[in-house]
């Protein structure tokens, strides 16, 4: 994802909010949610990561993998093409994100995005809205431009969309009650458990790491986690309703966590500098 941005509203909440951690920036509101009892590895991407060898991604035990369509209107990123089709050759399922610009107009950066992927079929995973950047914006009015790209995106593509953000910088905006229906993906890296900022109660994916090494990629990946099974990965991208990802207390044991425990030493430690 977009390094500097999230890093800077990552660091700022935690100066709001006195957090100890870059990687955390929680607020009071946030809960702690575990990976249920299944999950499954992917990676997203973006033309930082110049050429990716997909099939080398897919062998590596990665189920899933999302690249960007652009950076806003304005920067559209000019590896998607190749990484939309290679993702699917390779057997992946496959996702599209954008880096959502609050100052630039909701729908037309929705509409871009939907130019980029066509129709969404078996095998896709919803359209995601990357929110990390405030563009001099109100937290408020942020919301409401998220607001706007989400349903245009639902009504076009009959799909649910997902909301990526980490969250304390989702802690800063306000009016997100009416986004509990979307799904969640989590940046929170270096956690056991990430934080799940309101109004979710779980989280679909969750972005842990942003320095993992992954065969097929040059250099560091930001590393992904499914929160289900790899048959629910595959229904999810079928389009099928479904319900939020698992829900595992905290205080679960850690050697009860089949994945959690492992991915240190999977993706690495966090501390993002940006992709």
């Amino acid at each position: 994802m977009q390094k500097c941005g999230l890093a800077l509203s990552v660091l700022m909440a935690m100066v709001a909010c006195g957090g100890s951690g870059a990687s955390d920036g929680a607020s009071s509101d946030d809960v702690r949610v575990c990976l249920g009892t299944t999950s499954a590895l992917g990676v997203d991407v973006s033309v930082y990561q110049g050429t990716v060898g997909w099939g080398a991604v897919r062998r590596s035990g990665r189920s899933f993998a999302i690249a960007r369509v652009s950076d806003g209107l304005t920067h559209p990123d000019s590896r998607f093409a190749a990484n939309w089709a290679g993702m699917k050759s390779a057997g992946l399922v496959r996702g599209a994100y954008q880096f959502f610009r609050p100052g630039q107009d909701a729908v037309a950066q929705a509409d871009l995005l939907l130019r980029a992927v066509g129709t969404l079929g078996r095998g896709d995973l919803a359209p995601v809205i990357d929110v990390e950047v405030l563009d001099g914006k109100s937290g408020a009015a942020v919301a409401q431009q998220v607001g706007k790209w989400v349903q245009h995106v639902a009504a076009a593509t009959g799909r649910t969309p997902i909301i990526y953000t980490a969250p304390g910088f989702w802690a800063g905006l306000s009016g997100t009650s009416g986004f509990a229906r979307e799904k969640l993906w989590v940046a929170n890296w270096g956690v056991s458990c990430p934080s799940v900022p309101a109004p979710w109660k779980a989280f679909e994916l969750w972005q842990s790491a942003d320095n993992a090494r992954v065969a097929g990629i040059s250099g560091l990946v930001d590393g992904d986690v499914f929160n289900g099974s790899i048959a629910r990965l595959h229904d999810l991208a079928a389009g099928a309703p479904d319900q939020a990802g698992e829900a595992v207390d905290e205080t679960q044991p850690e050697d009860d966590r089949p994945l959690g425990q492992d991915l240190g030493a999977t993706m690495g430690q966090a501390g993002r500098q940006g992709q």
